[in-house]
């Protein structure tokens, strides 16, 4: 259950990284320069405008943003994070008509990527001359080497699955196997350890596009994204019983619980974790009297969330059933939550509260100063296949695709 940390808390994260989406010219289709980024780089940026690639690619500090790039500045770019052992940037920017011959803005470049001690190189892609930029000789040995061979990133493992994906418009696309080391130092401790090793196996590459997350990955169980895909979008009712100020918010709309049962212990089955989850849910069904699973027929779920306010978390679920509201009492199914739906659910729910057709579990002290938004929550989505909310960025996954955008707009 370790894998079951939700895609989505990452993805937010990968779009905090990489900046708000530029308007620019667009990419159109994916350009030759393509075929100057090695193949096993981690993270490439397609940018109508070299400017808006080094806003959203380069750390502030990067020597590569104090080069003076002239008229190329708002030339065709990609720019990516190459693995030499420790990453290093590249950035490939279109620099003529012409392969064989250099133009004068192209010239004026490398003078001064000269002068700044970078190593670059002129090189031609498919009829169009392109200059590369390194603060690292090694990279520029490499892309050097690619070309030679006439291989790039155009052939990793299933990129062509990618260039199908990429949208018209500027985008960043990492390597989910690179992210950990991509977002090493960006993400806390805490956040690396629980949802990065996760990310390796929710799909295979993940696309980034003006607050869209495309995730692309060969057909297969093992991949999370894949078993979300497979379920079809449900009503949300979380907005009318959800606290206000909260920090964290995941919500998990469930058309059929038979449905939802079926595609996730598929997904653990291929990922090896069924075994020690059915394990878990026949441990809490002796140890109650009613299996998990029963408990989950038994009261309809419709929905399941956890939202953390003040540090403290709390499940809630929509049953498809009204109960007597007594207020706060002894959770006889504790743990229930977590071990059927994974790791962000609260462990700590020894208590529960009904509230109309809510369950809301958690601790005895948080439960009595539960309130409900007085305000509806804004933007929330009225129907998704799961939805969430996570520093200042909230992510929907609907059946048209998946958006983030900011809370605060």
């Amino acid at each position: 259950m370790r894998a079951s940390r939700s895609i989505p808390v990452i993805l937010i994260a990968l779009a905090v990284s990489c900046g708000r989406p530029s308007r620019g010219p667009s990419v159109q289709e994916p350009p030759e320069l393509l075929r100057a980024v090695p193949s096993d780089a981690l993270c490439v940026g397609l940018f109508g405008r070299l400017d808006k690639g080094l806003d959203r690619m380069l750390d502030s500090l990067d020597i590569l943003r104090t080069l003076d790039y002239g008229k190329l500045s708002h030339a065709r770019a990609a720019v990516a994070l190459c693995d030499i052992g420790a990453l290093s940037p590249l950035v490939v920017v279109e620099s003529g008509k012409h392969a064989s011959d250099t133009s004068e803005a192209a010239k004026a470049l490398l003078a001064a990527a000269d002068t700044l001690r970078l190593s670059s190189a002129y090189v031609g892609l498919g009829g169009r001359g392109a200059v590369v930029l390194s603060p690292s000789e090694t990279v520029i040995t490499v892309v050097r080497r690619h070309l030679d061979s006439e291989t790039s990133i155009l052939d990793a493992p299933d990129f062509g699955k990618v260039l199908e994906a990429l949208p018209g418009s500027d985008a960043v696309i990492c390597r989910n196997s690179g992210i950990p080391k991509v977002f090493a130092r960006s993400l806390t401790p805490a956040f690396r350890s629980r949802a990065l090793p996760f990310m390796r196996d929710a799909s295979e590459w993940t696309v980034l596009s003006e607050g869209r997350v495309i995730p692309v990955q060969p057909a297969g169980e093992k991949y999370f994204c894949n078993f979300c895909a497979s379920l079809p979008e449900a009503p949300s009712r979380l907005a009318r019983i959800m606290p206000d100020s909260t920090s964290f918010v995941l919500d998990i709309p469930v058309a059929s619980a038979a449905e939802y049962r079926r595609a996730y212990e598929g997904w653990l089955d291929a990922r090896v974790a069924l075994e020690p989850y059915q394990a878990r849910l026949t441990a809490l069904g002796k140890a109650s009297g009613i299996h998990p699973r029963t408990w989950e027929q038994g009261v309809d779920v419709r929905e399941v969330a956890v939202v953390e306010k003040d540090g403290v978390r709390l499940n809630l679920v929509r049953t498809g059933g009204t109960s007597k509201e007594e207020g706060v009492c002894v959770n006889p199914h504790t743990g229930f939550v977590r071990a059927l739906y994974g790791e962000p659910f609260n462990p700590a729910d020894s208590c529960m509260l009904r509230v109309g057709n809510w369950i809301v579990s958690g601790p005895r002290a948080a439960l009595l100063n539960y309130h409900p938004a007085t305000e509806k929550i804004r933007s929330w989505p009225s129907k998704s296949r799961l939805a969430l909310e996570l520093e200042g960025r909230r992510l929907a996954w609907t059946n048209e695709n998946i958006k983030i955008w900011d809370t605060n707009r």
